[in-house]
């Protein structure tokens, strides 16, 4: 991981939020087998960590369309109390029209691009 900015990503939250155990949902033999993979691998590369947050959320499997499974955390909880960041987004047509003159670009994986964005430490 790139090591920590000024300009880290901050997670405001609303004022009155209350720290809440998810909901556990009930996972068959195979599936509990495959989170336990999943977290060892991500233990593993440090895109996680153990935590001793009283705040969790529910932790499930998706099918996609190959037959495999996708994990989800389940953030209703969370995302209802965070205070979202307004402000003005690029236009499209804009970044295309001045994409020629353009020397520098950078790309991010969206599926996993979340492990590259750097989060404030107190917001962990």
């Amino acid at each position: 991981m790139p090591t920590r900015k000024l300009w880290n990503h901050a997670i405001d939250i609303k004022e009155g939020f209350v720290l809440k155990k998810g909901k556990v949902y009930p996972l068959s033999r195979d599936k509990r087998e495959g989170m336990h993979e999943f977290i060892s691998e991500q233990l593993r590369k440090e895109y996680i960590r153990p935590s001793k947050s009283s705040q969790t959320s529910p932790v499930f499997f998706v099918g996609k369309k190959d037959g495999k499974k996708h994990i989800v955390q389940d953030y209703r909880y969370l995302n209802k109390w965070t205070v979202k960041n307004n402000y003005p987004l690029l236009l499209i047509s804009n970044i295309v029209e001045n994409i020629g003159i353009k020397r520098v670009f950078t790309t991010m994986d969206l599926g996993w691009g979340y492990n590259n964005v750097q989060i404030k430490e107190k917001n962990k």
